[in-house]
């Protein structure tokens, strides 16, 4: 039997309503652990989580309490009703004589259950954001201003911006990224000095990229039902920035699109105060647009999305990396006679990165840290939820600080909400208008939800605990004794109690003992695997150092061949050509010793005579060279080279 409980009454000091949207899923046999409970007449507001069968912990069933629970056949209009953001943007526009109240719309959920959806929506239907932008543009209407060129409305625009920010129309912003029309040489000008001429139209721009046609943006679900009242007596400027967290570092997403490469190194930006914004803190040096319509809006939201981090991991084949920031500055002055200064309010919508398990996720190295920098910035804003939560239940009590300057992912989104010393306590501002939407799949990940609802919800009742557990049991004795001394229980009673937790005590005694035999034995095996291995690596070692011994050796032994088989070769070439000398030298002095060879020249003779008579001498030649040879036989070529030298000499000394 589970205990019933009452819908906790609204904390009227909340800074979040929080919603929580369940996303559809289609898994065949996975057990739901989530179950809505039915709210009556009015919208469910109180869900159950139930663990898994499978899961033998003891755990137990749990209860959260939000401010509506938005089922799984909920559609994206549904929602953007439901949760009152036409009434924020309404707040933001501002009413008649009154500064604009700023809101702020974040989700929160596991990776993969459906916040980016919520917010960006899909190729088939428009998210919270685009949702958010054409109810703006629509309920301004024609009270936009125009940035025309003789007008002065932009360099007011920059000088009344406090941030610090470079502002561009959304004209020169487009044309420096995809460039093809002519546009006018707008300069881009820094909020602090307005008139600065410097030329944002660079010959740097991409020319591979290619602007997103407005035709395949989703067109679905339609608006036009839906407006929000706007102040008549005033115009408007619509500026748009985007940021995000990534690695606890600030990166402006429309500054990197306009740089010369893909690979250039971003510049981490600065959330202070600066000299327009004492006690404010923003995110200086943001490049900021100044949007005319939806379609330009729409295109600069495009534009910042493709620069935001997203990796694949095992449990979402595109996970955001960081935590995106849409800001949509509103900025309003009075129209008449005299133009009034402009003021400004913003409403930020904020996707947060899913928090992941590694193990599920199967994220390692780069992507890895990143989901260590986002589970930790997760895990700080669910303390500052918490202790914020904590607080509003406990009003007559001393109220805790939260501790929202532990990373950059709270600073962001609770630094302007609470008052502080350099806060300026007079200023009529209303406080800022805030939704959490929390996503959650209720046939996904038990602890990694449950954990997330646990810091998000309003409020949490933990009921019916299937097993008691040994803390309980403890201190059930605990208090029973504490009772004997006030005279409240038995001694027999106590002496039960007593019983009953040294038993337990001896139970856990024991199994400590297990565990403690259990580890040493793992530690042993341990080392001898560790052992084992360095010895294997050893002989490794030992194995590579004699196999290149015997390829050394085995290198040497061929080498030492084939220099002997050259030099081989080599000898007998030089022996042939010795023959072959003596063979020449031999005919040459038998021709010198038995005088038949005169060599004379014959003035009266012609040079065909002369080539005649010197064939037939070679011809005689050739034939008494044949006779001697088959004179001599098989005599050996050595016994021929010393006897030719020796006639050879002879010939000469006999000439002399």
């Amino acid at each position: 039997m589970t205990r019933e409980m009452e819908p906790p009454p609204k904390p009227t000091t909340s800074l979040f309503d929080v919603y929580l949207r369940l996303r559809p899923t289609f898994s065949p046999g996975a057990e739901r652990f989530l179950d809505v409970e039915d709210g009556g007449r009015s919208a469910p507001t109180h869900i159950t989580i139930r663990p898994p069968t499978n899961d033998h912990r003891k755990r137990a069933i749990e209860r959260f309490a939000f401010t509506q629970v938005f089922e799984e056949e909920a559609a994206q209009l549904d929602l953007f009703k439901g949760t009152g953001l036409p009434g924020i943007i309404e707040g933001v526009l501002g009413q008649p004589g009154r500064e604009g109240r700023d809101g702020l719309l974040a989700t929160l959920g596991v990776t993969g259950s459906g916040k980016s959806h919520t917010i960006l929506g899909s190729k088939a239907q428009r998210g919270l954001t685009q949702l958010s932008l054409d109810t703006l543009y629509q309920s301004i209407g024609q009270r936009i201003t125009s940035l025309a060129e003789n007008d002065s409305t932009f360099p007011s625009l920059c000088q009344a911006d406090v941030s610090e920010a470079q502002l561009f129309p959304a004209s020169a912003f487009l044309e420096s990224l995809y460039g093809d029309g002519a546009l006018p040489d707008r300069a881009a000008s820094r909020a602090a000095t307005p008139m600065m001429d410097v030329s944002f139209m660079s010959a740097s721009a991409n020319p591979k990229r290619y602007i997103p046609r407005l035709s395949n943006l989703p067109q679905y679900p339609a608006i036009e039902d839906i407006t929000a009242s706007a102040d008549q007596s005033a115009e408007y400027a619509v500026v748009i920035s985007m940021y995000e967290v990534y690695n606890d570092r600030i990166f402006d997403l429309l500054t990197a699109s306009a740089t010369k490469g893909a690979a250039a190194k971003r510049r981490t930006l600065l959330f202070k105060s600066t000299e327009q914004s004492p006690d404010k803190k923003v995110v200086a040096g943001l490049k900021k647009v100044v949007c005319s319509s939806l379609d330009e809006a729409l295109l600069v939201l495009e534009t910042g999305l493709t620069e935001r981090r997203v990796a694949g991991t095992g449990s979402n084949a595109v996970s955001s990396r960081s935590h995106g920031f849409i800001c949509v500055e509103v900025k309003k002055r009075h129209r008449g006679a005299v133009l009034g200064p402009w003021t400004s309010s913003s409403l930020t919508i904020v996707d947060l990165a899913g928090s992941e398990r590694a193990r599920t996720a199967k994220t390692a190295g780069a992507t890895l840290a990143e989901a260590g920098k986002i589970n930790e910035s997760l895990m700080y804003l669910g303390q500052c939820m918490q202790m914020q939560s904590d607080n509003a239940e406990n009003l007559s009590k001393p109220q805790n600080v939260v501790p929202f300057r532990q990373c950059k992912l709270t600073e962001l989104l609770f630094s302007n909400s609470f008052p502080s010393a350099h806060h300026n306590h007079h200023n009529r501002k209303p406080p800022q208008k805030a939704i959490m939407i929390v996503t959650a799949d209720p046939l996904g990940d038990y602890n990694a939800t449950s954990q997330i609802l646990r810091y998000s919800a309003l409020a949490r009742e933990v009921t019916v605990p299937r097993v008691p557990s040994v803390t309980q049991t403890i201190l059930s004795a605990t208090a029973a004794s504490k009772g004997l001394a006030s005279g409240r229980t038995t001694p027999s009673a106590t002496q039960e109690e007593l019983e009953r937790a040294l038993a337990e005590l001896a139970r856990l005694r024991e199994q400590m003992e297990v565990m403690q035999l259990q580890l040493s034995d793992e530690i042993s095996r341990r080392r001898q695997a560790e052992a084992s291995w360095k010895a294997a690596e050893d002989r490794m070692e030992e194995a590579e150092a004699e196999i290149r011994d015997e390829v050394w050796e085995e290198m040497e032994r061929r080498l030492a061949e084939e220099q002997r088989r050259w030099r081989a070769a080599r000898d007998e070439e030089a022996e042939r050509n010795e023959v072959h000398m003596d063979a020449k030298l031999e005919i040459l002095t038998r021709g010198i010793g038995a005088g038949e060879v005169e060599v004379y020249e014959d003035p009266a003779q012609t040079g065909e005579e002369m080539i005649a008579e010197l064939e037939g001498e070679n011809e005689r030649l050739r034939l008494r060279l044949e006779e001697v040879e088959r004179e001599r036989g098989l005599r050996s070529p050595s016994k021929k080279m010393r006897v030719l030298k020796t006639r050879k000499w002879e010939g000469i000394e006999m000439d002399e």
